[in-house]
């Protein structure tokens, strides 16, 4: 298909979606239940077409008055009396008995209208009002059914070649219908706009689900009604279409900024790699997120992204600075940002949008999502949870961007599950446990590499201790290090603690004594 043939919607992110956009000609009916976002999609769509690509629109309402169609543009700092004053828009108010009348003549005026300004694109907004020309019998007053007022409908919009955009209010939408409507039978792309309840909150979806001639993303999408009109967010359970293949890894090691973890890791981490940090809160998986982003930023250059569901940016700044880790400079400066977004409203794909856009626009290098536990409360879904996962690894790893996520375990003392909840660490490249160890009536910190995918890892637990710089590991004392013993030496090997057996204890075979008869 020649993107010559495309016609852009101008929605933003829709046409994304459609992969480039529709086709020139097609028929768009858009199906929704009051309240879905119909109007204002369809009127973003002659509106985007107008400043943006130099393509004259007409509006067609039935049941709204220009003026409040005026009036509620301008809410969106879109001036639609200068636009018809330029003539290159124009808004009809009629009814369906017009339309229908204008439909037959000879000499439609609403199409000698479109030709005259050079109309290149319409909406008609409540199709369904179609329907009361067509009486109890199947009729109206001329023999036309209601598949017939909209075949002469979409024929004069063909005849002048136009790009068509109609609504269609649905009261009640079957989700498993197996016979579709009239007009989605003609219409040539099908677009169903969905107004969901989200737990305390509403979420507007919006699903492609016909697009005669061309290939389309499919599956529910956000749709959402900001200060800019209708906005799209593709989904973000499959990856991109039309990317051209990238490199997933790369041979190259960048160091964290804690030497002796570095070491553990065999000498840092690849660029490109993910790690999942698991450990009790005060671990120290924050503080040690923002030493790799520090680390990152002043030392290679690579600027960093750090995205918090849990603490506000100006706390994580004042909790760093109180450690000696200037945060803030290199925030202002630019070369960290701090997204933050609170997980009572979350949603996903408008969620991973703001991400990959903060990533490309600041040239990301290093990224760090403090609080995916978080995202497991705010989804309550584990498939969605994994597959938000998958596409964001996915798109790191596309990228190179060399990403650490900091996951909460509610375990203090020891861990028996790296995440007991929604478990991702199977497609992570490395694993770094922080827990608390009890000695006497202390409490340690401690850090221990699970698992680093290509490196030659130690499995050592070390200490570790937050102070002035950040993290820093307590040397080893090698002459009192205890002796490493073989497996025989030991029994519940599968246990939590195994056992040592004790050298004191002999171990003969057991003599059965038999009392005489």
């Amino acid at each position: 298909m020649s993107k010559s043939n495309l016609v852009k919607t101008g929605v933003t992110g829709l046409d994304q979606i459609f992969l480039g956009g529709v086709l020139q000609g097609n028929v768009i009916l858009v199906e929704g239940a009051p309240g879905a976002g119909k109007s204002l999609l369809g009127t973003t769509f002659i509106y985007r077409g107008i400043t943006e690509y130099n393509e004259p629109g007409i509006i067609v309402v039935f049941e709204t008055s220009p003026y409040k169609l005026i009036r509620d543009a301008a809410v969106f700092g879109w001036d639609f009396d200068e636009l018809q004053k330029q003539n290159k828009l124009k808004i009809i108010f009629t009814s369906p008995q017009v339309l229908d009348q204008e439909l037959r003549a000879p000499d439609s005026l609403l199409l000698e209208t479109a030709s005259k300004m050079g109309a290149q694109r319409i909406f008609i907004d409540g199709i369904s009002l179609l329907r009361t020309l067509e009486h109890s019998n199947g009729t109206n007053g001329n023999g036309s059914t209601y598949r017939e007022l909209l075949q002469q409908l979409f024929e004069g919009l063909q005849r002048e070649n136009l790009t068509a955009m109609l609504s269609h209010e649905v009261m009640v939408r079957e989700e498993q219908a197996a016979i579709l409507e009239t007009a989605e039978f003609l219409a040539d792309t099908v677009v169903v706009l969905r107004r969901e309840s989200l737990g305390p909150s509403i979420r507007r979806t919006l699903e492609i689900t016909k697009s005669r001639g061309q290939d389309y993303d499919s599956g529910k999408h956000t749709l959402r009604i900001s200060g800019i009109g209708t906005e799209v967010f593709r989904r973000v359970q499959a990856p991109p279409r039309g990317r051209e293949a990238q490199s997933t890894s790369s041979t190259k090691r960048s160091v964290i900024g804690v030497e002796a973890l570095d070491t553990l890791l065999g000498g840092g981490v690849f660029d490109g790699s993910t790690t999942m940090v698991v450990g009790i809160s005060g671990a120290g998986k924050t503080v040690l997120g923002v030493q790799l982003l520090l680390e990152g930023a002043l030392k290679h250059g690579k600027r960093g992204l750090l995205v918090s569901l849990d603490e506000h940016p100006a706390q994580i700044i004042r909790n760093a600075e109180t450690l000696g880790l200037n945060l803030q400079a290199q925030v202002d400066a630019g070369t960290i940002k701090v997204y933050f977004e609170s997980p009572q409203e979350l949603d996903l794909d408008t969620h991973f949008h703001m991400i990959v856009q903060t990533i490309e626009q600041n040239k990301i290098e290093r990224l760090l999502i403090d609080g995916m536990s978080s995202y497991s409360t705010a989804i309550q879904d584990q498939r969605l949870y994994r597959d938000f996962c998958h596409a964001l690894i996915a798109y790191s790893k596309q990228h190179l961007i060399t990403t650490f996520f900091n996951y909460e375990n509610p375990e203090l003392f020891g861990l028996t599950h790296f995440m007991p909840e929604f478990a991702v660490s199977s497609i992570v490249d490395n694993i770094i446990l922080m827990n608390f160890v009890e000695l006497g009536n202390r409490v340690h910190r401690a850090i221990t590499v699970a698992k680093a995918r290509g490196s030659d890892h130690e499995f050592v637990t070390r200490e570790l201790k937050i102070g002035q710089g950040g993290i820093s590991l307590l040397p080893l004392d090698e002459t009192e290090a205890l002796p490493v013993l073989p497996f025989q030496s030991y029994y519940g090997l599968l246990s939590r603690a195994p056992t040592r057996y004790s050298p004191r204890i002999p171990h003969e075979p057991l003599v059965v004594v038999k009392e005489p008869t």
